[in-house]
């Protein structure tokens, strides 16, 4: 009746032929619905979009993303072919099934127990990586924002669904984006969605992961939209008013009229975290802002350093327990909880990094062989097995290490052996690298 498709009815898809039997809805939205729907037994995903201006654009820009066969990253839920109906005018189309791990990023960031600093910069470097790989494929995704992602907290990853928001680069597009997440001069209408109004919209959503609040929402800010709201403006107005006309970061530097309201979560943990983070938050909230060129705004490159930086330098305050994070940038730096002076972490520096060796950091494949594999683990921090307050380095590897302990004879480390961590110099292999 709605021209919608209905549990029951049967669809065709219409490269491969087959019949997908359509199921329980699951989704629902402006565009369109979700439904699963089985293709000889196995479950799917079918979005069947409401009928209206654009679809043969939409269709077109669908069936170049199914031609170009996989994702550009695992991330993306892309889709596999166009669907159609016998009984129906419109089309759709099916793509794998998220499974029920996967829960919306708003969500996560809304509940009582938050997730750790760890999982937090992982799957913020997810995201981060999967539209690296998007723009460096030459399409952008238009619309990033809470409503098109999912994530699995206790597997780190992350699903990025509605692709078909996803076009060429600085394309004609029929979504601009959500809102608070808008580029400047998208909602000024001065450009078209691109791989630099993406960066801007990552931007934003980094700064909610991390920091919990709307980067451009501060005290000015929420005059404007109190005023402009009791005049009766549209959310529009609204929006560009706050968002797109003159947007001021909450923590400018050079211009504190747009700081953050008391209470704003904000607050509590722009100090948390360490300098250097806070230094590419605010080029991209500035300079960011007025140049929109990708000189200007901060690339995946730099926010992915960021993320790793954070992600290895993850620590425990030795008198209230609370997770820190080791700022080297900061001497006497105080711990954000109890306010007492954090002492220097033993640091594992290798390759220009440094892993902070605190319980439960990990030495990945990529620390040593600088090949992205964030995965697979060749060391882990651990308690130490005999003296309380004590960690030990265990070697995952199969490899065996040659170490040189301050004031000691080298020493070899074999696969499964654990190291005490103290001062000294280590040859993993593939590469070198000193504990202070």
């Amino acid at each position: 009746m709605d021209g919608l498709i209905q549990p029951g009815d049967t669809l065709r898809m219409e490269r491969a032929g087959a019949l997908l039997a359509v199921e329980k809805r699951i989704g629902e939205g402006g565009q369109g619905v979700v439904h699963v729907a089985r293709l000889n037994g196995t479950p799917f995903a079918v979005k069947w979009f409401r009928p209206g201006l654009g679809d043969d654009e939409m269709r077109a820009s669908i069936t170049g993303l199914i031609q170009r066969g996989r994702p550009p990253h695992p991330a993306f839920v892309w889709p596999i072919d166009l669907v159609s109906s016998a009984s129906l005018p419109g089309f759709g189309y099916v793509m794998p099934l998220l499974e029920p791990r996967f829960v919306s990023l708003a969500q996560l960031l809304n509940q009582d127990s938050q997730p750790s600093f760890r999982v937090i910069t992982t799957l913020g470097r997810e995201l981060v990586d999967a539209f690296a790989a998007l723009h460096s494929a030459g399409l952008c995704y238009r619309d990033i924002s809470f409503g098109n992602l999912r994530v699995d907290p206790a597997a780190r990853q992350a699903a990025i669904i509605d692709v078909d928001n996803v076009g060429v680069d600085g394309g004609s597009a029929l979504v601009k984006g959500t809102g608070p997440f808008m580029a400047p001069e998208l909602l000024r209408d001065e450009a078209v969605p691109s791989t630099g109004t993406d960066l801007h919209s990552l931007a934003v959503l980094l700064f909610y992961l991390l920091m919990h609040g709307h980067p451009l929402s501060g005290g000015r800010a929420d005059a404007a939209y109190s005023w402009e709201r009791a005049a009766h403006r549209s959310e529009a107005e609204l929006l560009m008013r706050s968002f797109g006309l003159d947007p001021v970061f909450i923590f400018d530097p050079d211009d504190p009229s747009n700081r953050p309201l008391p209470g704003d979560r904000t607050l509590t943990w722009w100090p948390i975290y360490p300098e250097q983070c806070r230094r590419v938050f605010t080029r991209a909230f500035t300079t960011g802002l007025r140049d929109v060129s990708l000189n200007g705004r901060v690339t995946e490159g730099t926010w992915r350093r960021v993320l790793l930086d954070l992600h290895d330098s993850v620590c425990g305050c030795p008198g209230c327990g609370a997770a820190v994070f080791y700022d080297p940038e900061r001497s006497g730096q105080p711990c954000w909880n109890c306010a007492a002076p954090l002492p220097v972490p033993a640091t594992l520096r290798l390759r220009g990094s440094l892993l902070v060796l605190a319980e439960g950091a990990v030495l990945t494949s990529h620390h040593l062989n600088r090949d992205r594999d964030y995965r697979t683990a060749c060391a882990v921090v651990e308690p130490g097995p005999r003296q309380p307050g004590r960690a030990v380095l265990r070697n995952l590897t199969d490899r065996t290490w040659t170490v040189v302990p301050d004031g000691e004879e080298p020493k070899r480390v074999v696969p499964n052996q654990r190291l005490g961590i103290r001062p000294m110099r280590i040859d993993f292999g593939p590469a070198r690298g000193q504990i202070l």
